[in-house]
């Protein structure tokens, strides 16, 4: 391990460039990009400088009037360049031991050297011994660092009740010291008389704040805001811009909480000319004009790449880029070279019905190693919510029909049972035998057909589990055995929860995401009787639940899930994680607890954690109808026509290799090495953080959180080496069991009156 105050220097990696999008071309808002004429020529290509890697969270790059690079890591203090960022040195500064342990917000430097940093929490020693023995224990208070080695610590105000504090600052090139507020209102900083004169107040708080000429620009939530510094007047809102941004971040995103921006702005040398960029590229605009002129291509550059996150933006002399990304992505130059094609001649298109990160690394990795090949991923439905999935799905299918539609799919949405019947993909076998014994043989064969050919296959996997007392889970073998000890610890416990769940609908979605294989024949109709003895056995663990339920246990549960949603989180969907439902067991609401992990961090590790401090417990694979089941994430297939039949099987290989797979983050890899890796992140028995729990009696309990150990890791690596059955999502039959179930588990119907209404309305949807 590196240590932490080793100086890495960087190296030029003139020999890595990469070809970018061209900028003899520009397009308009909302175009697709594609391939332009054959023999268009010049486009930006990218020169990477290396950062020093410890340096984690920053404020970004700061340039000086010496000529020199600087950058304050909010760990490590503050390091230089004096080389264009090509290598870099730590140096010694009076003022970083002020924010040193604390949260820092903010820590830029001047032109002259002047440093300014906010910060958050109580201070450190070196900071209340300036303050003459005082401390802030809440709030915000900024430190600055001045050219001379003076060091002040200022207080603006700013307290834990008025819930705002400085999070940005930002020099201008005269020197001139601007910040905003979480409040969403900007000022200019006066360091000599210690105060803030308020510009403008933003709907919420900004993000990117640059200059052109004497205009301060700052992203807003759905704007751009421009402020007029000589006129002191914020500007008429600017529609091209504004409904740029709205499609940019359409969650209103404006900056990343561990550093970092979705969206940056900048001015330039010439006049009236602002440059915008984000994951899509650079674009050029002249405000109040009606057209974005994309400069550089994201899906060509690192501005798209999935793990991308860009701290500044710097336009240079001769229309050329510096971008300033995280450590491990580093500095990136951007030069014009009119000797080569505008775009790659060839292209490979990858498509999703929706954002997928998974294959948003794989492309990340795979148009870095073929700067040959224009790599386009395209979304079925856009950020707006202006396209159904009905129309894309409708748009989708006329092109594959047509033989013109995407090399790569995303089978996630999109019906996989009807594009394999018709013939619409090839056998990627082959393709996943060439990496050998890296691949979970047991989930590669899941998706096997009866001649041993895969049509999809999940980049991860999900994995439910069930936990338990030790005694009671070894006899839940499948769904009846669940029904059959959940009876059974009722007639020995007569009151309490045992999964702690007492609504129908939750508990109908719970045990049909390991059930739902079983309910269809194999020519895809709906199988009654398998309908029928799923609502049979999950009324017996309703009405086990119901028999021994505390109302005042019930209402709780009832009010955090009122609370959930106030925070914008579906109840629904956080009672399907085991991860939330296996904390009701030290609470107190709970007796057994069942769901799915998708990763380690506060997921299988809260499984693990609390299966230490509970005597007794266990956990096991999570089966109902279906024995042995996950549910895959990201699957991949290739259209059987495609035009670029070996640029579609190296892309797909390396969606699959260890390198791309440890990456994923929706689910557990399906690469041994990669889900080898996943558990390698952190030493086992690490701390891994705590959590305060409300148990059920007033009282409150702390949980110590564990990196799991390599006991811990074995049984899960072993569980996914016996997982069966792939369970994939049957949106409109689940949708019928669980409208209809709940009638039954309620008492309103039988079991086989719902599961004859089921497979009626079922058959009118199938005939439709």
């Amino acid at each position: 391990m590196v240590s932490r105050k080793t100086i890495r220097l960087g190296a030029l990696l003139c020999a890595a460039a990469l070809f970018l999008s061209g900028c003899a071309k520009g397009r308009a808002q909302g175009d697709s990009a594609a391939p332009p004429q054959d023999g268009a020529m010049g486009r930006y290509v990218e020169t990477f400088y290396e950062m020093p890697q410890e340096i984690n969270r920053n404020g970004g790059v700061n340039w000086l009037d010496d000529g020199s690079l600087t950058v304050i890591s909010f760990g490590e203090g503050l390091y230089r360049s004096e080389d264009e960022g090509r290598t870099w040195r730590q140096e010694e500064t009076d003022w970083f031991p002020m924010i040193q342990g604390v949260y820092c917000l903010s820590a830029v430097m001047g032109p002259d050297g002047t440093v300014a940093a906010s910060c958050s929490g109580a201070m450190p020693e070196a900071a209340r011994a300036l303050c003459g023995g005082e401390e802030k224990e809440e709030g915000n208070y900024c430190v600055f660092g001045m050219p001379d080695g003076e060091v002040k610590i200022v207080d603006f105000g700013f307290t834990q009740e008025d819930g705002s504090c400085i999070e940005t600052f930002v020099f201008k090139e005269d020197g001139r010291l601007f910040a905003g507020d979480m409040r969403g209102r900007v000022y200019e900083v006066d360091i000599e008389k210690e105060s803030l004169r308020e510009l403008f107040m933003s709907e919420r708080s900004v993000g990117y704040i640059d200059f052109s000429g004497e205009i301060l620009m700052a992203v807003g939530h759905d704007r751009l805001y421009r402020y007029d510094l000589q006129e002191e007047v914020l500007l008429p809102q600017d529609e091209t811009a504004d409904a740029w941004i709205r499609q940019t971040i359409p969650d209103g995103t404006v900056a990343w909480t561990g550093g970092g921006y979705p969206l940056a702005v900048a001015g330039s040398g010439e006049p009236d000319v602002i440059y915008l960029a984000s994951g899509d590229g650079v674009y050029r605009y002249v405000p109040g004009g009606n057209v974005m002129e994309q400069v550089i291509d994201g899906a060509l550059s690192v501005f798209g790449d999935a793990d991308a996150v860009l701290y500044r933006f710097r336009i240079l002399e001769d229309r050329e880029f510096l971008a300033v990304f995280q450590p491990s992505t580093g500095l990136v130059r951007y030069t014009f070279d009119s000797s080569v094609p505008s775009m790659p001649e060839r292209e490979l298109r990858i498509y999703s019905l929706e954002e997928n990160q998974c294959v948003r690394q794989a492309v990340t990795g795979y148009k870095r190693s073929r700067p040959d090949l224009y790599v386009r991923y395209e979304t079925g439905l856009s950020a707006d919510g202006s396209m159904t999935v009905e129309d894309a799905l409708r748009r989708l299918n006329t092109e594959i029909l047509a033989g013109e539609g995407p090399d790569v799919l995303l089978l996630d949405g999109l019906p996989l049972d009807t594009y394999i019947e018709k013939g619409m993909l090839q056998d990627i076998r082959p393709v996943l035998d060439s990496l050998g014994e890296e691949l979970f043989a047991n989930v590669t064969e899941g998706f096997a057909d009866g001649t041993g050919a895969v049509y999809a296959m999940p980049m991860c996997i999900r994995v439910p589990l069930l936990a338990a007392d030790r005694e009671m889970i070894g006899q839940m073998d499948d769904l009846e055995g669940i029904a059959e000890q959940t009876e059974k610890f009722r007639a020995a416990h007569p009151q309490g929860g045992i999964f702690g769940i007492s609504d129908a609908g939750t508990m109908l979605r719970l045990f049909a995401m390991v059930s739902s294989p079983a309910w269809t024949e194999e020519d895809g109709q709906p199988d009654e009787a398998a309908v029928a003895e799923f609502l049979r056995q999950v009324k017996r663990v309703y009405d086990a639940e119901q028999a021994g339920a505390v109302p005042e246990h019930t209402e709780r549960l009832r009010r955090e899930a009122e609370e959930l949603v106030s925070y914008g989180v579906d109840p629904l969907q956080y009672q399907m994680e085991i991860c939330n439902n296996v904390l009701r067991i030290p609470q107190g609401y709970a007796a057994a607890a069942a769901g799915y992990v998708e990763g380690i961090q506060l997921c299988l590790d809260n499984v693990t954690s609390v299966l230490r401090t509970e005597n007794g417990l266990d956990y096991r694979i999570f089966s109902g109808q279906a024995p042995a089941p996950y549910l895959p994430v990201a699957m991949v297939g290739i259209r059987s026509k495609t035009t670029r039949q070996a640029e579609a099987e190296e892309f797909v290989r390396l969606m699959f290799r260890a390198d791309t797979q440890e990456k994923i983050y929706d689910g557990f890899p399906v690469n041994r090495a990669a889900c080898e890796a996943v558990f390698q992140f952190d030493e086992e028995n690490s701390d891994n953080g705590s959590m305060t729990l409300s148990v059920a009696d007033g009282t409150e309990q702390e949980l110590l959180l564990y990196w799991p150990d390599r006991a811990e890791r074995e049984k899960f690596t072993q569980y996914v080496e016996e997982l069966k059955t792939p369970v994939f999502a049957q949106d409109y039959l689940c949708g019928l069991v669980c409208e209809i179930g709940k009638n039954v588990l309620e008492g309103e119907r039988s079991a086989e009156e719902g599961a004859a209404e089921i497979v009626k309305k079922a058959a009118v949807y199938l005939a439709e």
